[in-house]
């Protein structure tokens, strides 16, 4: 089958906007990993497991309570890892606001990151994840959560 292409002169293309939802917006992310971060945890360091969890809990309301009640339970939920969250991580490190420790295998915030996230907690945005996030403070360690985690599902 012969295609015309020769008869094309001149192919447009017109740019038209797509609404996207700000959860999947790569800096409403890197906010709030920034936020889980400097608030919730030890040296403003955390593994991506913990980064995942209180991903899956910010998704909405009715997960806080379990975070928050997960040192009494000791019953880790069944938790759908974003990948979302993944390519936000990639992005907050090429942006200078995240650093990845391959010893440790854990995230930290930068100095650019400090000042961008003290920045969001001065704003009156983020209110709700941030009220949940200075009540549940540094309770639940990176190791913590692994070693909950490795009882939940055994290798």
């Amino acid at each position: 089958m012969d295609l015309p292409l020769d008869e094309i002169k001149e192919i447009r293309f017109s740019k038209k906007r797509i609404p996207i939802s700000p959860e999947l917006r790569p800096i409403y992310r890197i906010s709030l990993i920034m936020l889980i971060l400097y608030l919730s945890s030890t040296q403003q360091k955390a593994s991506l497991l913990k980064l995942q969890l209180f991903n899956w809990a910010l998704k909405n309301e009715s997960r806080y309570d379990r975070l928050l009640q997960l040192k009494k339970t000791k019953d880790f939920p069944i938790v759908r890892f974003d990948p979302f969250l993944n390519r936000a991580l990639n992005y907050g490190v090429a942006m200078g606001f995240l650093s990845f420790n391959n010893n440790t295998g854990k995230f930290s915030l930068t100095e650019k990151g400090v000042e961008f996230v003290l920045k969001i907690i001065s704003e009156d945005i983020f209110d709700e994840e941030k009220r949940f996030l200075n009540s549940i403070k540094k309770s639940l360690s990176d190791n913590y959560i692994l070693t909950l985690f490795k009882e939940r599902y055994p290798s």
